[in-house]
């Protein structure tokens, strides 16, 4: 029923002022191109994002610590850390 109703004042609409059908038309093609765009901006966007991800995950490999002078090693997790050290950085621990 509701679509009749719609159907009926879109005829309406049109046999009073029958410019609407190219407002309608203008207006589907500015829609598209729009949709067109936003996609366009979206997908660049991503490619710029997943080339940004690919380059700056290369360059962030951490060095390892380098340990000089004597060593020891936790006694909870058993990472090698300076013998200097009080905390160990992997588990957090007191060392002693």
């Amino acid at each position: 029923m509701q679509l009749a109703i719609l159907i009926v004042l879109i005829l309406i609409a049109v046999l009073i002022a029958p410019w609407l059908i190219g407002v309608a038309i203008a207006a589907a093609a500015i829609y598209g191109v729009y949709l067109v765009a936003v996609a366009s901006i979206a997908g660049v966007a991503m490619v710029v994002a997943v080339i940004w991800v690919l380059v700056s995950g290369h360059t962030r490999q951490e060095k390892p610590e380098e340990i000089l002078g004597e060593r020891k090693s936790c006694k909870y997790c058993q990472v090698e850390m300076a013998a200097s050290a009080s905390r160990c950085k992997n588990c957090g621990e007191v060392s002693t």
